[in-house]
Formats: structure tokens, C-alpha cells, sequence
């Protein structure tokens, strides 16, 4: 019988959100609890062991969307797809990262945060927002307004320059939140958010190429599906 002493637990355990979970090492990536040390810094004293009532407070994965295939990191295939495919326009694998524990900034940080950067005054106009006529993808779209004096075309098209859309629920609270790079480049990032209210205290940030925007439902049904996978069975 081979001893499995010395190794390492075969998923990552705590609270993730109120619920206990599973995060198993070959899937999760940087997974932190609250009092861990930040990024560059050393933790002082003994590592702490593990259980179930251990407060997660971020961690994240990876997702091809459309088929719900979770990135295995000990799966050559799945790298292989992985690195075949993350240079296509539409890249279907998506990064997630997962903030709770005291990292979760409570109920309704998705409306505070998507709110503050659509109601913010006196920034660069570039970074100063108005909502377009036309929905898009059933979502709510807000761009830079105005001409830049200095060259002449719209803040808009400006290289910082960003569109966010909004999804608001029965009471005009902001459910979703998007922001999408306007660059001329291949793949134009969006950062997508949204949180797990009410079945877990913790909110959503996904990555994924502007191409894939249409998407969006069908990303967030996948992703939160997945995290809720990530529930202990028994």
C-alpha cells in the first residue's frame, strides 16, 4: 500500500460564501483565506490546518464556456485545446476569479460598483460615462461622450477608453456589470461581474475576449453552475 503521508490534500477545503466546499488542486488556482499574507509577504507563525469552517476568501479557475468543460491542469488535453484556442478571437475559455470571506464587499457590491463607474464626475472624459439609445445583448450600454479636442474623434475611440453594460433587476438594481476594452486589438478584454446572492455570500469576476460578448448569459450560467458544483456532497 502506498503512504500518502506528506502529500498534500487532494482538494482545498473551507467556507466558501456560508457553504462549505470542495476545491479540488488540480482545477483551483491562488487560493487565499481570510488572514492569510498578501501577495509578497510571508506568513508569520505555523500555517493553519484546514476545515470546513476555514473562511475562503478568493480563488479562481478556469472555463470553455461552451461545452462546461472546468481547465484540469493535470489533463494534457485540456492544455493542449487550451493553448490551440486562447489565440482565437473568440477564445472560449474564460478566467474566473471568485472574491468572499473579507474580500466580499456585502450585499449589492455589484449595483455600488457598477453604479459608482457610470455615475462618476470630474474624471478623465475618457473615463466618464453616458447611457446609448440602443440596448445591446439586452443590456443597458454606457460610453465615453464628446470629442477629444486634441485629436479631433471621439473620446470613445480613445485607447483607454472602455463601454460598460448593465443589467438591472425588477428594482433598477445592478445585477451585472461589464466593462469591455474599445482597442483596435485582436481580442479586447472584458471583465465581467456579478455575484452569487442568494445562495452565496461572494461575487464573480470573468475574463473573456469581447468577441464572445453575445455570450454573456450563457458565460454567467456556466460559471455560476460551476462554483455551485464546488458545494461538499456529504
Amino acid at each position: 500500500m502506498t503512504s500518502c503521508i506528506g502529500r498534500a490534500p487532494a482538494n482545498y477545503i473551507g467556507d466558501l460564501g456560508g457553504l462549505p466546499v470542495d476545491l479540488p488542486r488540480n482545477i483551483v488556482t491562488f487560493v487565499a483565506y481570510n488572514g492569510d499574507p498578501t501577495f509578497g509577504k510571508k506568513r508569520e507563525g505555523k500555517k493553519p490546518t484546514r476545515g470546513y469552517d476555514s473562511k475562503i476568501n478568493s480563488f479562481g479557475f478556469g472555463l470553455r464556456y461552451t461545452d462546461n468543460t472546468i481547465f484540469d491542469k493535470s489533463n494534457k488535453s485540456h492544455k493542449h485545446a487550451y493553448d490551440k484556442e486562447q489565440h482565437l478571437p473568440n477564445d472560449p475559455w474564460v478566467s474566473v476569479r471568485v472574491s468572499s470571506g473579507d474580500k466580499y464587499h456585502g450585499v449589492g457590491a455589484i449595483h455600488r460598483i457598477g453604479d459608482g463607474t457610470i455615475s462618476a464626475s470630474g474624471l478623465d472624459p475618457v473615463h466618464q460615462y453616458e447611457q446609448l439609445n440602443n440596448d445591446q445583448y439586452k443590456l443597458e450600454v454606457y460610453a465615453p461622450p464628446g470629442i477629444d479636442p486634441k485629436t479631433d474623434r471621439p473620446y470613445r475611440e480613445d485607447r483607454y477608453a472602455e463601454d460598460v453594460f448593465i443589467q438591472r433587476d425588477n428594482n433598477s438594481q445592478i445585477t451585472t456589470y461589464i466593462k469591455c476594452s474599445n482597442r483596435d486589438v485582436p481580442r479586447p478584454p472584458c471583465i465581467h461581474n456579478f455575484d452569487l446572492e442568494p445562495e452565496m455570500a461572494l461575487y464573480v469576476n470573468v475574463q473573456y475576449s469581447r468577441h464572445n460578448l453575445a455570450d454573456w448569459q450563457q458565460i454567467e450560467r456556466a460559471v455560476r453552475q460551476q462554483i455551485l458544483n464546488f458545494r461538499k456532497v456529504s
